[in-house]
């Protein structure tokens, strides 16, 4: 059966471009501390999401049956994470005017880490190789193939909400919106936390 390239591109584009911690994130270190310094973080997401989705493309099957089990335990404990990256960005905000130069809360580590912790990026991969490249099974390398093509994705889609957060950066002149960005992309992160979490009733 052949893969049907229009319905992974759609999957891929829109899965990878919704809100999530990743472009949440990259969006707050945008607003933060600029693009070029959000940088590490960025590539410490599409390095973690690479090795995610090599891991899914050799083991999705098996992997599909395990994760169910410890799904909503994964869930919450990346939510905690999430929670705690998002007091980091709430503190950065705060002192965003008096100290221009301070270190971005978010690293290269903390941005890889996370790709364990998310599992929107664990179920993207296991939907991607499960459900749409199933066809590539009988030839494991095209499988491999693609994680680097899906981690470029990743890294553009970062970028692009890295990007908006380092124009909403030229809007924070004085003190009052500094809080004001710190509390907005903080309370974002802790929605998403939320709702990543599956403890939000609905």
């Amino acid at each position: 059966m052949p893969i049907d390239l229009p319905a992974v591109t759609v999957f891929v584009a829109v899965t990878t471009l919704t809100p999530g911690p990743n472009t949440i994130l990259s969006a707050s270190l945008g607003a933060m501390h600029g693009y070029r310094r959000a940088a590490p973080f960025m590539l410490g997401v599409t390095a973690g999401f690479l090795v995610i989705m090599l891991l899914c493309a050799t083991l999705a099957a098996s992997l599909a049956t395990h994760l169910a089990r410890i799904a909503p335990a994964l869930r919450l404990v990346g939510a905690a994470y999430i929670l705690w990256l998002a007091l980091g960005v709430y503190r950065s905000g705060r002192t965003l005017l008096h100290e221009a130069t301070s270190t971005p809360p978010v690293s290269f580590w903390k941005g890889c880490l996370l790709q364990f912790l998310n599992p929107k990026a664990i179920f993207f991969g296991l939907t991607v190789y499960a459900a749409f490249l199933a066809p590539l099974a009988d030839r494991p390398w095209m499988l491999v193939a693609t994680a680097p093509l899906l981690a470029a994705v990743a890294l553009a889609t970062v970028s692009i909400w890295a990007v908006a957060g380092h124009v909403i950066r030229g809007w924070v002149t004085t003190a009052a919106r500094a809080r004001v960005l710190g509390v907005v992309l903080a309370a974002a992160l802790v929605w998403t936390a939320i709702d990543l979490s599956g403890l939000w009733p609905g």
